[in-house]
């Protein structure tokens, strides 16, 4: 039986707060909420926006070797760096971690297409292969058609920045010899100027403007197994939209992830809101500045319209990521601070160490490992080496020793991380 959020007045008592809304904070709420966990999550939108749509688990160790099996990767992360959060984790608990939250999500509408054993490709807007473990579908055309070396047709709109289909296929040519590209002009669009991927997502929500941009693409794509647009197929209806333009074409359609903010990570959000209001899960999209602890757990304030609202939580998980989200921050020392408990961050000596004098050194900087030490169940720790507070726990980008961006491993430590620190807290919670 799931437990209720309490509302008393401007009063809120809930098991479980949630204090960010990427990532990380989606899977913590997504399985508390499954474990039937009274939940109330809190923060706004920011490194979700930047998102690709696919959920990454490992591709390789910064300036070492890259692996096709991301398990295999794992294996030799974690002997090379036995404090990254990976090696407080099994295999299973990743697997089932995943199968929990995508399960989650194609009751939302978003499918995700995930191999056991080795990483997908997609094409990135830069006219790069991204490997990835779990693919969207709809992306995985796309996928399909570089695995098995068929004819792709990248299209880009004219006045659409940080797209363009001709460098992209020409990048590509290299690694997949029969790639094409056109440029077409955008129906109703044609004398806008700079394009945004957003406008145009809405433009095709209108039955007209599909039907007029299909025209468009149609001379186009005779001869291509698989067509490649910039990811611009709705928000809600995306599945739909992709379908018509497949059968009206006759060719595969695929999307390619744009420059943030992107279409897919809008997408993603609105689809998990949109999926959490079957739950009981109370989501408030405002800022936490600060929190008072005791030894009953934790209070701290929301805003509801004119209202301001008392959170108190038994156990509260801190997803807020790292500078980016503002879980992260810089003191008037140049010393990296966590904002809302003042964790101590495991950080370099002098922040001249911060960055290598090569921005593009493969093994990455030091400030990307940034980030607050936890125990064996992602529970922060003390500047004295011990359990901060035994019902705080941590999830995602803000815990140390990963470089998640070269890694390639974001969603997977936050969707890990908030999977082992939830069922240690339910296992508490049932035993008390």
């Amino acid at each position: 039986m799931n437990a209720a959020v309490i509302r008393s007045g401007n009063r809120v008592n809930c098991q479980l707060a949630v204090v960010g809304t990427g990532m990380a904070g989606m899977a913590a709420a997504i399985f508390a909420a499954n474990r039937g966990l009274s939940v109330v999550q809190a923060g706004k939108a920011s490194e979700i926006s930047f998102s690709s749509g696919c959920l990454d688990l490992f591709s390789g160790i910064p300036g070492a070797e890259r692996f096709e099996n991301p398990f295999k990767g794992i294996e030799a992360l974690i002997a090379r760096q036995p404090n990254h959060p990976y090696a407080r984790v099994s295999r299973d608990e990743i697997v089932h971690g995943f199968e929990e939250f995508t399960g989650f999500m194609n009751g939302a509408g978003i499918r995700y297409h995930c191999t056991p054993e080795t990483n997908q490709q997609i094409i990135t807007p830069a006219g790069t292969l991204k490997s990835t473990w779990c693919v969207p579908s709809a992306m995985i055309a796309g996928t399909r058609a570089l695995a098995g070396k068929q004819r792709i047709l990248i299209v880009d709109i004219r006045g659409l920045k940080g797209f363009g289909a001709r460098q992209m296929a020409q990048n590509l040519k290299a690694a997949h010899p029969c790639m094409g590209s056109v440029t077409v002009e955008f129906p109703g669009r044609e004398k806008a100027g700079d394009l945004m991927c957003e406008r145009l997502t809405w433009d095709l929500e209108t039955p007209d403007v599909l039907s007029r941009f299909i025209k468009v693409l149609r001379p186009h794509v005779g001869g291509y197994d698989a067509v490649g647009l910039p990811a611009i197929l709705g928000i809600y209806r995306f599945e739909e939209l992709r379908a018509k333009m497949e059968k009206a074409l006759g060719t595969a359609v695929f999307e390619i992830p744009t420059l943030a903010p992107s279409v897919t990570g809008m997408r993603t959000k609105e689809a998990y809101l949109g999926q959490l209001s079957e739950t009981a899960v109370r989501h408030f999209p405002v800022s936490v500045k600060e929190i008072q602890t005791d030894d009953n757990g934790f209070c701290f304030n929301v805003a509801e319209g004119m209202n301001t609202l008392e959170i108190r939580a038994e156990h509260l998980i801190v997803a807020t990521g790292r500078f980016l989200g503002r879980g992260l921050g810089v003191n008037d020392k140049g010393i990296i601070k966590e904002m809302l408990f003042d964790l101590p961050v495991t950080q370099t000596a002098k922040r001249s160490d911060w960055f290598h004098r090569d921005f593009f050194n493969v093994q990455g900087h030091p400030v990307n490992r940034a980030g607050i030490e936890t125990d064996e169940v992602f529970r922060p720790l003390g500047r004295d080496g011990k359990i901060r507070h035994p019902k705080l726990y941590a999830a995602g980008s803000i815990i140390a020793h990963q470089d998640w961006k070269r890694e390639k491993s974001g969603s997977g430590i936050s969707i890990v991380s908030a999977y082992k620190a939830v069922n240690h807290l339910a296992k508490v919670l049932k035993g008390s």
